[in-house]
């Protein structure tokens, strides 16, 4: 099980571009702003038409889900899922659909007004 604790560790050992971001003290500090970074670093794959990137982003996030504590799992699906924008376009919906794993995009189209553990 992946705790609250170890999430930047895991988007670091799969993104090492991240460091800049995410070593700001700040954002070190918080799962939040690590969680917003990585929402950022997703959308910025998309924007950019960078879809293997974006479907390994899309493979973390799952595991953040489905390895990761209560708090962790419910911060992904309240802060990454909901800071990722995709769902303001048909073009969004159809890289969310077509390229998350099946168990993301189900907790992504749920609402995201899940309370954290």
């Amino acid at each position: 099980m992946i705790s609250s604790a170890e999430t930047a560790h895991v988007l670091l050992e799969s993104f090492p571009e991240l460091s800049p971001e995410l070593e700001v003290p700040a954002v070190r500090q918080s799962m939040y702003r690590q969680l917003d970074c990585f929402a950022l670093f997703t959308r910025t794959a998309a924007e950019n038409g960078r879809l293997a990137l974006l479907k390994r982003c899309f493979e973390v996030a799952d595991r953040l889900v489905r390895q990761g504590d209560a708090y962790l799992a419910r911060a992904v699906e309240n802060v990454y899922l909901h800071c990722l924008h995709l769902d303001g376009s048909t073009y969004g919906n159809q890289l969310a659909r077509q390229l998350m794993p099946a168990h993301l995009y189900q907790v992504y189209q749920h609402p995201h007004t899940n309370l954290l553990p």
